[in-house]
């Protein structure tokens, strides 16, 4: 990998964590200058249902900065896969007593990192199956 590549996957993972920060901060105007005005948007908190839209995403996230006090989710392990001026970010999220995966999607906006799409979930609790499973054992 070159020198270049590594100092593009520093500024994204410097947006992932920035990201985070403006989370746990509850500053609400950074995390609206954060997210994408060109590109489709989605958030995918967890337990709710996917968001789509610009104005829906920001409303959801409005809801869990500001109208609540915002949680104090701490990222760990992050991994990006980069292609070109998208980039992905796989990774841990810690709230609380409970960890997430989680997966944001970056785009290049004149040479600024946006964010396009957060998705976040708990992780499975070993020895449950899912629904998938209990479907095939039924038929």
């Amino acid at each position: 990998m070159s020198m270049d590549q590594d100092a593009g996957l520093a500024e994204v993972l410097a947006v992932n964590e920035l990201f985070y920060d403006i989370f746990r901060s509850g500053d609400f105007a950074a995390m609206d200058a954060l997210w994408s005005r060109r590109e489709d948007v989605s958030v995918y908190h967890p337990d709710w249902p996917g968001i789509t839209g610009r104005e829906d995403v920001m409303a959801s996230w409005y809801r869990l900065m500001v109208a609540n006090a915002p949680p104090g989710v701490f990222v760990r392990n992050p991994m990006v896969i980069r292609e070109g001026r998208v980039a992905v970010v796989f990774c841990f999220e810690d709230i609380d007593q409970q960890t997430m995966t989680a997966s944001n999607v970056f785009v290049q906006e004149d040479g600024i990192w946006k964010i396009t799409s957060h998705h976040a979930r708990p992780l499975p609790v070993l020895g449950q199956s899912s629904e998938d499973d209990s479907a095939d054992d039924a038929g």
